[in-house]
């Protein structure tokens, strides 16, 4: 597989060839007991007060890194500026959220300490330090899903799936997967189902489609597996009993990448649209529910330098399974998120010049950047909810 051996990687945000230096927010790293302290800089009030617990808060997180140094930073949904608050993790992590609990993956040595931290979005801006668990060693997480309060994360490397409890960040039972290699890079939950996407590498090279993985959460048992049209995927999103699924192939030909859907009713699986179409390898995916659209982040090549071909955000319209024009003044896309209280589009940009985090208006169809996105580019993106 390319993306964890060749420059290419570094565009992936969990498929990060991470250097070792840690800036740790902990002093024990490996405790999976301790909390983690605050960061050095202690975080600032937000420079959006959120709204009082009588009204909907949405809290969107950015996860930023430079590879070096990583900072989760948040705003409001419907702000034009990052909060000056801040909290401090390894540079290669990832950001998920259900409703107002969030939980951070975090690598702080490729191969080696892997952590989870628990925080609470409502508790964020005074400085109360996450709970932090430890993972196995190697055990390289990747996404996390949430059924009542049950949390699953995909582990890359190892063939299981870990359980934890959301309210304490307790790690609880190990979930094995019915396949060697399995290479988990997405992973959702449908009523008792775990869906679990598969990369199925063959000496980190993507020789074979991947492949949906149903297990029954509460029996553990296989329930079914549905072979992808595209190979090497990297991730999906659940929507009215349908998993669309994008797939990037080697990072180089994109011979066999695109966006597919499987319905779970039936268990079959369909091409919306190819990397052809597409003009590169399908990365992370955003679904507007409302009007049908899912939009992908599209990897067309490893930027080296400011003039190297941009990676833009693609929609892929449902109704027709046609595909239609970049979203502008986007540079270097990575990770997406949808709000569909705001109708906004949310788009990591790790571009050289104009790089930063991104908001795609779906009503006006124009972009704009967040004020003081720029500091760090953004690398991982989540929207709490409360």
């Amino acid at each position: 597989m390319t993306q964890r051996t060749t420059l290419a990687v570094l565009r992936h945000s969990f498929t990060l060839l991470a250097i070792t230096i840690s800036f740790l927010a902990c002093s024990d790293s490996n405790s999976d007991t301790d909390e983690i302290s605050s960061s050095s800089e202690t975080p600032s009030s937000s420079s959006e007060t959120l709204s009082s617990s009588s009204e909907i808060n949405s809290l969107l997180l950015n996860f930023t890194s430079d590879y070096a140094t990583g900072l989760l930073r948040w705003m409001n949904t419907d702000s034009t500026s990052l909060s000056s608050g801040q909290k401090l993790f390894d540079q290669d992590s990832k950001v998920f959220a259900n409703g107002k609990d969030i939980f951070v993956l975090e690598r702080i040595d490729w191969g080696a300490i892997n952590n989870l931290s628990c925080i609470q979005a409502d508790k964020i801006e005074e400085g109360t330090p996450p709970i932090q668990k430890s993972l196995e060693a190697g055990s390289n997480p990747y996404e996390v899903a949430v059924a009542g309060s049950t949390g699953y994360i995909a582990l890359y490397d190892l063939d299981y799936v870990q359980t934890f409890d959301v309210n304490t960040c307790a790690l609880g039972e190990k979930i094995d997967l019915p396949i060697e290699y399995a290479n988990a890079s997405s992973i959702k939950a449908n009523g008792n189902e775990l869906l679990v996407v598969a990369q199925r590498l063959e000496a980190f090279s993507a020789t074979k489609p991947g492949l949906l993985i149903i297990m029954n959460a509460t029996t553990k048992e296989l329930i079914d597996t549905v072979q992808l049209n595209f190979y090497n995927p990297i991730a999906s999103v659940l929507s009215n009993g349908k998993l669309y699924v994008s797939s990037v192939d080697d990072y180089f030909s994109f011979a066999n990448a695109g966006v597919e859907v499987v319905d779970l009713a039936t268990r079959s699986s369909e091409i919306l649209a190819t990397s052809t179409q597409l003009g590169g390898g399908a990365q992370y995916i955003a679904l507007d529910e409302a009007n049908q659209v899912l939009y992908t982040s599209v990897y067309v090549g490893y930027r080296m330098a400011a003039e190297d071909p941009e990676n833009p955000v693609i929609p892929v319209i449902l109704s027709s399974k046609s595909v239609g024009s970049a979203l502008p003044s986007i540079e270097d896309a990575t990770e997406l998120v949808f709000d569909s209280e705001t109708g906004k589009l949310f788009i990591a940009d790790r571009g050289f010049n104009t790089g930063g985090l991104k908001v795609y208006d779906t009503g006006t169809q124009t972009t704009t950047a967040i004020d003081g996105s720029s500091v760090l580019p953004p690398s991982s993106l989540a929207i709490a909810r409360w």
